[in-house]
């Protein structure tokens, strides 16, 4: 059966990426050591997966934003680098 979400786990900021990963080798930690009821080994598990799940798209979503930014400095370059050109030979000359 899945848990509703309650007001508390709506109303609470988000963790960060490193928070996170944190838990997530926590919870390796402990299941590795063994000393888990089959009960909390399944709730760790659960806790476990939905960090991956977070983990993945926040890496996700920094992946989009670098790749927008490296495509921006790129178009800025070629902007640049045209400018440069066209003050270089001059506005009326042409470019060949």
């Amino acid at each position: 059966m899945k848990r509703k979400e309650s007001d508390a786990d709506l109303a609470a900021p988000a963790a960060s990426f490193e928070s996170m990963m944190k838990r997530l080798e926590e919870l390796v930690h402990h299941m590795e050591r063994g000393d888990l009821s089959l009960e909390e080994s399944i709730r760790s598990f659960e806790e476990g997966i939905k960090l991956v799940k977070q983990c993945t798209a926040v890496l996700g979503e920094a992946e989009k934003r670098i790749h927008r930014l490296a495509d921006e400095g790129v178009a800025a370059a070629g902007t640049r680098a045209a400018t440069e050109t066209e003050e270089e030979r001059g506005a009326d000359e042409l470019p060949f």
